[in-house]
């Protein structure tokens, strides 16, 4: 009689608890029910491994000019690093005891051609995939848009979904940028012609925002974006929006000796190749400084916003495109609930056409089933989407196959002579483990689903976890409490 009360408490506690999570906190809606933007990306695997080469290159250079090997020359490219030499000089000794990463793919008269070895392209080209997904990631959570979709698809594409944001070229905005900020002291500054004739392997010419103006400027940078802190919109001078920016403790050091040394000089403010502002360095600057550069409001915003998530390490290629709107997600959700609504009736009355009484449980077990998994979808902060409706729905199929399998066992167990009471426990006993087993089964499978699925599988996988869980604590623990209550009541039919 205490077990009774204690599993009749419980039940009648789940049922309040899932009915007040239901109607008191909504479940996040997908993209196919919210409507949203979604994008197919590629990053420029290329870009990022010249960008590779680059740095590389002036590493070697210098390596190189340290260990007395007449070089002349170091050139990077998207190909490798050609390393024009003197004379006939042997550097293979150089290369494997400073730079096991570069292998030797060509040499020629008065050159050698260096390249990345194959298993470093490939970790190269991991890691650039990562790093997009973590960066795009963090700008999209500075957005506020809620349960994002951001995945790879494939080998080197990511496909980003954002749920109830339908400005499509804002999105591509923000999350194409690729923001590589670098602080670099100018040269000399004018027309375009003029300055690359002063053009050294140690400077670079950039133009400026608009392409009016070209900037020659040191190629190694003061500082970098890798050196911010946060930034934040502000205010210039004459109260137009800019970008302010404050530095971490090692970037604030860098930034301070270099103003202090370079006092009267112009300090170029670089996002993405194109030179922002260029500003005299008037004192020692630390901690702080500011962007400025004719800005409007939205810009100021959307450059803060990815100058705190950080550059990308690489550009990225848009493949494909498409705004989703909500009227469509709108259709989706009513038709999701009539044939939702629709398809428990004709349960019901099935149930209790073939199991009289004993069918009000399984409808009520099939009705805490879909409370539970809707009350698990909110806590865990799931996204419901179209198929994920799919899942919901085919989850009630589940519930009843238990529900019958159990039933005709209790049946069979009544045509042997047991007492109600017997039959209900060895029917449940008995049928356990082929209701264990399936329940496994899909579980498995919707794990695997859900690891392996992107988008839409994701939102069905997540969908049919939630429901085989709840399915089992509903169909396996509490419709054998109800048929309990209905033999207690001397209500048992089946």
């Amino acid at each position: 009689m205490k077990n009774f009360y204690a599993n009749l408490f419980a039940f009648l506690l789940l049922w309040v608890a899932c009915v007040g999570i239901v109607f008191y906190k909504p479940v996040n809606l997908g993209l196919d029910l919210r409507g949203g933007v979604s994008i197919l990306l590629q990053p420029d695997l290329s870009y990022a491994l010249e960008q590779e080469y680059q740095r590389l290159s002036k590493d070697l250079y210098d390596k190189l000019r340290e260990e007395r090997v007449p070089v002349l020359d170091v050139l990077a490219s998207k190909e490798g690093i050609k390393v024009e030499l003197l004379e006939d000089a042997k550097i293979e000794q150089v290369i494997q005891k400073n730079f096991p990463r570069l292998e030797i793919r060509e040499r020629g008269k008065g050159y050698v051609l260096l390249a990345l070895k194959e298993q470093e392209i490939s970790a190269l080209r991991e890691g650039t995939i990562s790093q997009t997904i973590e960066v795009l990631r963090k700008r999209i959570d500075e957005l506020g848009v809620v349960q994002p979709v951001i995945t790879k698809v494939g080998q080197d594409r990511v496909l980003v979904e954002l749920p109830g944001i339908l400005d499509l070229e804002r999105a591509k905005s923000v999350i194409g940028k690729t923001a590589l900020l670098e602080l670099k002291l100018v040269v000399d500054a004018g027309s375009r012609e003029d300055l690359e004739k002063k053009l050294t392997p140690d400077l670079e010419l950039l133009p400026s925002r608009d392409n009016t103006q070209w900037f020659l400027v040191e190629k190694t940078a003061v500082i970098t974006g890798a050196d911010l802190k946060t930034a934040y919109t502000s205010q210039d001078e004459f109260g137009r929006p800019a970008v302010s920016f404050e530095l971490t403790d090692e970037g604030a050091k860098k930034f301070g000796e270099a103003t202090e040394k370079n006092i009267g000089r112009a300090l170029a403010i670089v996002l993405d190749k194109k030179v922002i502002s260029a500003p005299v360095i008037r004192s020692r600057i630390t901690s702080t400084g500011q962007i400025t550069g004719q800005f409007t409001l939205d810009e100021a915003k959307e450059l803060a916003i990815v100058l705190r998530a950080g550059a990308l390490p690489t550009k990225v290629d848009f493949l494909q495109e498409s705004v989703i709107g909500p009227s469509l997600g709108r259709d989706a959700i009513e038709q999701g609930i009539k044939a939702g609504v629709l398809g428990f009736v004709l349960l019901a009355l099935l149930l209790l056409f073939r199991y009289k009484t004993a069918g009000i449980t399984a409808n009520l077990s099939i009705i805490l089933n879909a409370l539970m998994l809707w009350a698990g979808m909110v806590l865990l902060g799931a996204t419901l989407t179209l198929p994920g409706i799919a899942g919901i729905i085919l989850n009630m199929g589940i519930a009843v196959d238990s529900n019958v399998l159990i039933f005709e066992r209790v049946k069979e167990e009544l045509r042997l002579g047991n007492s109600i009471r017997k039959a209900i426990e060895l029917g449940y006993r008995r049928t356990l483990s082929a209701v264990f087993d399936t329940h496994i089964t899909l579980l498995v499978a919707a794990l695997i689903l859900f690891q392996f699925g992107s988008g839409p599988v994701k939102g069905f996988a997540t969908t049919l976890t939630l429901g085989t869980i709840a399915s089992f604590v509903s169909n396996v623990y509490f419709a054998k409490f109800l048929l309990e209550v209905l033999h207690k009541l001397k209500a048992f039919r089946i």
